[in-house]
């Protein structure tokens, strides 16, 4: 019965660096299409057409001038988003670099850290597995985070993707 309990029950260990936390949350904007190279497309693109329609008018109508100041601006946005605020919201929030466990069981998850240790219903909306990262989305939490390298072996991956479709069986699961 032990061993039966054991097979059914998957624990993973990590902290993660500021690195590793970059990488994963830009790994997520670019796979939710949040930030992609069709943005960057366009924008060059509106850039294009303005200089165009300059040229073409001799002059910088208002048109012109609003196209180059929104391309700016969403290209700022953009840049900041992928670039800058990952960083940001790392070193604010201290805890995304703590030590933390989790317990995957078909019932539920436990999640634990030096402060406190909670039970989680398994409530995944989608699964996605990246070449580094774990993405469990829950409801409209966000995510959870967790890196592939903290699991023991490919057979504890196989057994958590496993657990996770296995409790939650309308899950999208989506390889990366």
């Amino acid at each position: 019965m032990r061993q039966d309990e054991e097979t059914r029950e998957v624990r993973v260990t990590f902290s993660l660096s500021r690195a590793e936390y970059v990488r994963a949350v830009r790994c997520y904007l670019r796979k939710s299409h949040l930030v992609s190279w069709v943005q960057v497309l366009f924008i060059l693109i509106a850039l294009a057409v303005s200089a165009v329609m300059g040229i073409l008018m001799e002059r910088m109508s208002f048109l012109n001038t609003l196209l180059v100041v929104l391309s700016v601006m969403v290209a700022g946005y953009g840049g900041w988003l992928y670039v800058v605020k990952p960083g940001r919201i790392y070193d604010r929030n201290p805890e995304l670099g703590a030590r933390v466990s989790f317990l995957f069981s078909r019932e539920d998850m436990a999640r634990q850290d030096e402060k406190t240790a909670v039970l989680l219903d398994w409530d995944l909306k989608r699964l996605w597995r990246g070449k580094e990262f774990y993405y469990l989305f829950r409801g409209d939490e966000g995510y959870l985070l967790l890196p592939r390298s903290a699991f023991r072996s490919e057979e504890d991956q196989r057994r958590f993707e496993a657990l996770a479709l296995d409790a939650c069986p309308e899950a999208k699961f989506r390889c990366l």
